[in-house]
């Protein structure tokens, strides 16, 4: 039986939906990206639920490239009321005009955790609803590694892995996977001011970020293998062959179908700071064009948003960091605890367009100081002069 507010709040939907509602009259929201991997089974009883209640059913697609097609349909005023997609993507689409704005009650906000909220928001607008965080953590092998280090010092120091063993490797080159140590003591891509993101100046070669990149270097000059890419290094642990990487929970099937007996800690500190990775917010979007705004509102705060439908999303196979507070309190799993506390740690992926100009120039600025070919100063700088168009 509905509650009173959601039997009110369903009144009003379908009194003011029945005589424009282009989807009320065809009879169906429609949602692209909420696959199996995202709980698929879930979501068609939530929908079935919601179909009981209103005669408005749920429609589920999983299109590829799923950002391609909704940008390309959304553009011409078509495509999907909902997409499932990570927050990254929300900035642009929100600015374009391809997703709406939100509004969202007090009570509602209290039930997500912060820095969720702050991913989806652009200035004061809020441009979805945050649903599970990934983040990197620091994932050894039980084999080789009892006590996890916690600070990069201490593995620069060495630590005891038997022979043929790497203790530690990760795909250094690519700025995602680096970034908690650029910016453990400060380093950043662009800082945001008031909801919105200042492209008029970048921190990658702040003093902080040097001090990051210099750890990556003497991690190298420790003995870290040259040359290391994600693909070596996914393949080097799953064979057993590395105590320690740095990678994400998209990484842990693989693992656990090789044999390998491992476990999450937070990513070690550079000169006592704490690392600080960039978090992914999985979240919902709503499309501007969408004619059924009052429907989504209605299914996704008193249908999906509460702790029986996103714990039933989660059992039916969405493995990522809830942050709604009480469904990742009940979670039950020590890797998406870590997790959590590790998207807590570290800081939203930036939205805004000009982190194309920031992955472009950083990538190679960290193969130049991995391999040698510049200093770090100086490969910072010319990544910053890049990032900035000076």
């Amino acid at each position: 039986m509905l509650q009173l507010k959601k039997k009110l709040l369903l009144a009003a939907v379908l009194a003011g939906s029945a005589a424009s509602s282009h989807a009320f009259q065809d009879g169906k929201i429609v949602i692209w990206g909420a696959g199996d991997d995202r709980g698929r089974s879930a979501w068609e009883r939530i929908g079935a639920q919601f179909e009981a209640d209103t005669g408005v059913g749920l429609v589920i697609e999983t299109p590829d490239p799923i950002t391609d097609k909704f940008q390309q349909a959304a553009a011409t005023g078509d495509g999907p009321d909902l997409i499932f997609f990570a927050h990254d993507r929300f900035g642009e689409w929100g600015n374009s005009g391809l997703i709406s704005a939100i509004d969202i009650e007090p009570e509602l906000r209290e039930t997500i955790e912060d820095f969720a909220w702050d991913a989806v928001t652009v200035g004061d607008k809020v441009f979805g609803y945050p649903m599970f965080a990934e983040a990197v953590s620091l994932i050894y092998n039980k084999k080789y590694i009892q006590t996890p280090p916690a600070s990069f010092e201490e593995i620069v120091a060495g630590i005891n892995v038997p022979a043929g063993v790497e203790p530690i490797m990760w795909d250094y080159n690519n700025t995602y996977f680096s970034m908690p140590l650029l910016a453990a003591n400060g380093g950043y891509a662009f800082e945001k001011i008031d909801g919105n993101y200042n492209a008029d100046e970048t921190g990658v070669n702040n003093d902080g970020a040097v001090k990051g990149a210099h750890m990556i270097r003497s991690l190298i000059d420790a003995g870290m293998p040259v040359g290391i890419d994600y693909g070596i290094m996914d393949a080097e642990f799953a064979e057993g062959k590395v105590g320690m990487i740095i990678n994400g929970p998209w990484s842990w099937s693989g693992y656990e179908e090789a044999g390998i007996d491992f476990g999450l800690a937070a990513i070690p500190s550079v000169d006592g700071a704490a690392a600080k990775p960039f978090v992914g917010v999985w979240s919902i979007g709503v499309n501007a064009s969408s004619p059924n705004k009052d429907l989504v509102k209605l299914f996704m705060e008193e249908y999906v948003l509460n702790d029986e439908a996103l714990t039933a999303i989660v059992a039916a196979g969405l493995n990522g960091a809830m942050v709604d507070k009480t469904v990742a309190a009940t979670q039950n799993d020590a890797r998406l605890a870590i997790t959590l506390e590790s998207a807590k740690a570290g800081v939203p992926m930036p939205n805004n367009p000009e982190m194309g100009a920031f992955w472009s120039a950083m990538g190679p600025a960290l193969g130049n100081i991995t391999s040698g070919r510049q200093e770090v100063q100086e490969a910072l700088d010319d990544a910053a002069t890049r990032i900035l168009g000076e």
